[in-house]
This record gives C-alpha cells, sequence and structure tokens, in this order.
C-alpha cells in the first residue's frame, strides 16, 4: 500500500472531546492542530497508507464526519516556482522557462494566488501538466493524491455553499447539475 501525504480543515465547538472523538474515529495517523478551549477551525495533516488516494481521502472525510466535525475542505498543495523544482529535480530556471512558455509546450497552469515576488501554483495542476507532456517523473502517487484532493476539496465547498440555499434551490441547482 502506498502512504498518501494530505490535510483536512474541518471546523468544531469547543471542547477537549473533540480532538478524543477524531482518534476514536481513526484519525491516529493525523496530526491535528485545534484549540479545544476555544473551538473554531481546525486542521488535520494525515499521512495516511491506502490502496488509492480516493480511499485514503474519502476514509478521512467519514471519520471527521463520525467525530462531528463539520468539513471545510482539503487543502490543495500550493507551490512556488523554487519547489517545483525541487520536486522534479529540475533547475529554477527550467521551472520558469516553462511557466513564461520559453521552453516547452506552453499552457502551462496559472498560479493560483498570483503574486509580484513569489505565486503559488497548484501542484494538482502542475503534476498533471507535468505527466501530460512527459516533462519531469513525477511520483504516480503525486499525481493521484493532488488530483483527488482537487476534486475533494471543490465537493466539500460546494456542499457548504449549498447548505447557504432555500431547499427548493438547493434541489433545483441538484437536478440541473446532475
Amino acid at each position: 500500500m502506498t502512504v498518501y501525504a494530505f490535510e483536512l480543515h474541518f471546523s468544531a465547538p469547543p471542547g477537549d472531546h473533540v480532538i478524543d472523538a477524531l482518534y476514536e474515529a481513526g484519525w491516529g495517523d493525523a496530526l491535528v492542530a485545534f484549540e479545544p478551549a476555544t473551538g473554531g477551525e481546525g486542521s488535520a495533516v494525515f499521512d495516511r497508507e491506502a490502496p488509492s488516494a480516493v480511499q485514503a481521502v474519502a476514509s478521512a472525510i467519514r471519520q471527521g464526519r463520525k467525530a462531528g466535525v463539520d468539513l471545510l475542505g482539503v487543502s490543495e498543495d500550493l507551490v512556488a516556482l523554487p519547489e517545483i523544482a525541487e520536486r522534479t529535480n529540475r533547475t529554477f530556471a527550467a521551472v520558469d522557462h516553462w511557466t513564461t512558455g520559453r521552453r516547452g509546450p506552453g499552457g502551462f497552469p496559472e498560479p493560483r494566488i498570483p503574486r509580484p515576488r513569489v505565486s503559488l501554483y497548484s501542484w494538482a495542476e502542475v503534476s498533471m501538466w507535468l505527466e501530460q507532456h512527459g516533462l519531469a517523473e513525477v511520483s504516480p502517487a503525486d499525481v493521484e493524491i493532488a488530483r483527488i484532493c482537487e476534486v475533494a476539496d471543490a465537493t466539500l465547498r460546494a456542499r457548504r455553499l449549498q447548505r447557504r440555499l432555500p431547499e427548493s434551490e438547493r434541489e433545483a441547482l441538484t437536478r440541473a447539475v446532475a
């Protein structure tokens, strides 16, 4: 089995019982950051052994729900150009050339968080682009977990947003999107 690394974000009421409930639900393989005295948002960084990335993430989500926390999202792995270079065993210059289109096939993913000095890119998008174009060896597990985290995060966010709608609008939207 493969070990998949990912991060879940959650919200919970105050209380020491939250950490215990998460552990008892199966989050023993996670480093949980949560302030029981005040409650609110927390995060859990997982190194989960599973047959697939989707099984790793889905099991963590199910266990979080079983523990009674509100799941907010799955962290998208955001990376800067130097980290992309490190993960792909390429030089910073080569990666920079990919982003500008001076080298490679073009179409490098746009930064998720554009900044004047250091923009942040979605590792999911970058790893899939690299794999598609055969420009660097990326672990299949890295590509798989990046892809699953991106979809799981979007799904959890959409579900949270749907709860804000009146029931009739939610049903109409669900039917239209299905």
